[in-house]
């Protein structure tokens, strides 16, 4: 718990120092550069919460430290010694009962069922310990990514309420192309012979 406060105030003390910076400089970030307007989903390189993101970590120690420490932790390196553990384990038994299944011999099958079963058993109770440490490690990795994801929208918000502060179309353009688009409705509906 103590953890999830001081990471949220890092978060606040973060977003309250950049959003100053900026605010200070009434520079627009990099990420709003791009001039296009395109209707649907956005690419992988115009995720403007990344970039936004991307340009607060190229300014800030702390959040650089941050990106570094998260991706030194490769959680899924240790975790994958476990599955690959476990499938060879998982393929044996499963190896066994197909081989299991060609004997014919009703009596000797079921003993070889039942061996089976019995180092299956076994095996479960051996791995119950690492298997609550792998599910911890994808629970916490599941909270960091959490954490995470909130950072970069707690740190962007205030760039993107800035840039529409500061960018707010005027109506004046739009109110005008309504109007001649009223007078070209009227002009075209004046030429349109009855029907």
């Amino acid at each position: 718990m103590l953890k999830k406060i001081a990471f949220l105030s890092l978060i606040l003390l973060v977003s309250c120092q950049k959003n100053e910076t900026i605010q200070k400089k009434n520079e627009d970030p990099k990420a709003f550069e791009e001039k296009t307007f395109d209707i649907g989903r956005p690419g992988k390189g115009n995720d403007l919460v990344e970039n936004l993101y991307q340009e607060l970590v190229d300014k800030s120690p702390e959040l650089t430290a941050l990106e570094n420490e998260l991706n030194e932790v490769k959680a899924r390196d240790t975790t994958d010694i476990f599955y690959n553990y476990d499938q060879k384990s998982d393929d044996y038994y499963n190896s066994a009962e197909s081989h299991i299944s060609g004997i014919r011999d009703s009596i000797m099958k079921q003993k070889m069922i039942n061996l089976i079963k019995k180092s299956q058993d076994k095996y479960f109770t051996q791995k119950v310990d690492l298997e609550n440490l792998v599910n911890t490690i994808n629970k916490k990795r599941s909270e960091i990514t959490n954490y995470h994801t909130a950072l970069k929208i707690i740190l962007t918000i205030p760039l993107i309420e800035q840039y529409q502060k500061q960018h707010l179309p005027n109506k004046s353009p739009f109110e005008k192309l309504i109007e001649k688009e009223n007078q070209l409705l009227e002009k075209t509906k004046r030429i349109t012979p009855k029907y």
